[in-house]
């Protein structure tokens, strides 16, 4: 009877895997909101009190960075896939950008904003998911690495140590990390990669896909004015970032410096990329509270900065679906459901699986 049981569990866990982890994600995210409007506010009176003090001119100052942002995230974007030899316009890239937005932070499920920008592109140019997705990697890696330095920034401004907690090793290990993935991103043969996929039995099974994947990463090292720009871009957007933290805590009357936010927003970008929530949501705001009441912030005014800011976000979202409705009948094509892209990942990954198959049968058959 008890083995009959945990077959079932297995089986279940292994047919809901991809819903279940996606349910816990969800939990985590809106138990950290919960908690962190629980234990900052007495009432909803408080949270409408704090309201009306907001400047508008100062919060309007910090919603507009958003269309600064969009517009050079599709600029970096636009840079990395040229050297594929690929040209889209940056309206076009704008508005994945702005759909990705809305996968990431208003729609939960398992097909996350980076996955819909792959595919979304795949199937727009017809080039491949895998070399799609690898412009993606880059793309998301030239903005970790300048959050890494505009961290390692901070600690030359004086915020190596806040309160009795010194950041310098942790913020140093991290740059190092963002070194050295960065080298062996552009340099996969030195671990030799397209050997090993070949070794491991369950990777040969997608070989075909991962080297073209290690191909796509080694052409990139031919691309170094390319990778200077996506990179300044990266410093550009992150110092916007800065600056819509710093207007929007303004607005609720925080007097912390702007070179405050050269530390707190690296540090909580940093921590919102760990996969326990959906886009980052309640981690990233609850850390952002710790580190702005760290440096002197009231921690109210800190709770409904962060809560403000993640409004914004889920405005941003709203305007991503509302794209993804519209860009039917705009661009006269079908727009595929979140359930026709999850299909299509996992067809394309299939697809890769079978083509590497039939090149072993046929190699076998040829010796």
């Amino acid at each position: 009877m008890a083995g009959n049981f945990k077959t079932i569990i297995k089986s279940f866990y292994g047919k809901h895997k991809k819903k279940i982890f996606t349910t816990l994600r969800i939990v985590v995210s809106v138990g950290l909101i919960a908690y962190l409007i629980k234990s900052q506010f007495k009432d909803f009176k408080t949270i409408l009190d704090m309201i009306k003090t907001v400047n508008i001119p100062l919060l309007l100052a910090a919603a507009s960075i958003h269309i600064f942002g969009v517009w050079i995230s599709a600029v970096r974007w636009q840079i990395l896939l040229k050297t594929q030899g690929i040209k889209i316009s940056q309206g076009y890239l704008s508005s994945s950008f702005l759909i990705g937005s809305f996968f990431n932070n208003v729609l939960p499920t398992s097909v996350g904003g980076d996955i819909f920008r792959s595919l979304d592109i795949a199937n727009k140019t017809k080039i491949s998911v895998g070399k799609s997705a690898s412009v993606i990697v880059i793309d998301r890696f030239a903005g970790i690495i300048s959050a890494a330095l505009y961290a390692v920034i901070a600690l030359f401004l004086g915020f190596a140590t806040i309160g009795t907690t010194s950041y310098v090793i942790p913020i140093a290990i991290f740059f190092a990390i963002c070194i050295i993935l960065g080298f062996l991103i552009l340099n996969p043969s030195i671990l030799r990669l397209n050997k090993i996929v070949g070794k491991i039995k369950f990777l040969s099974k997608i070989r075909e896909k991962l080297l073209e994947v290690y191909h796509t990463f080694l052409s990139f090292k031919k691309y170094k004015l390319a990778l200077f720009e996506a990179l300044l871009c990266s410093l550009a957007l992150q110092f916007g970032v800065i600056c819509h933290y710093y207007l929007a805590a303004r607005s609720l009357g925080i007097n912390l410096s702007l070179t405050s936010f050269f530390f707190i927003v690296p540090v909580v970008t940093i921590i919102a990329m760990l996969p326990i929530t959906i886009g980052g949501t309640g981690l990233r705001e609850n850390a952002l509270v710790f580190f702005m009441v760290a440096l002197g912030a009231q921690s109210g005014k800190a709770a409904m900065t962060s809560l403000v800011l993640f409004a914004m976000l889920l405005v941003l979202g709203i305007i991503g679906g509302i794209i993804y409705a519209l860009r039917p009948f705009i661009l006269k094509q079908s727009q595929p459901t979140p359930k026709d892209l999850q299909q299509k990942l996992n067809s394309s990954v299939q697809d890769m699986a079978d083509r590497a198959n039939q090149a072993d049968k046929g190699n076998k058959n040829e010796g």
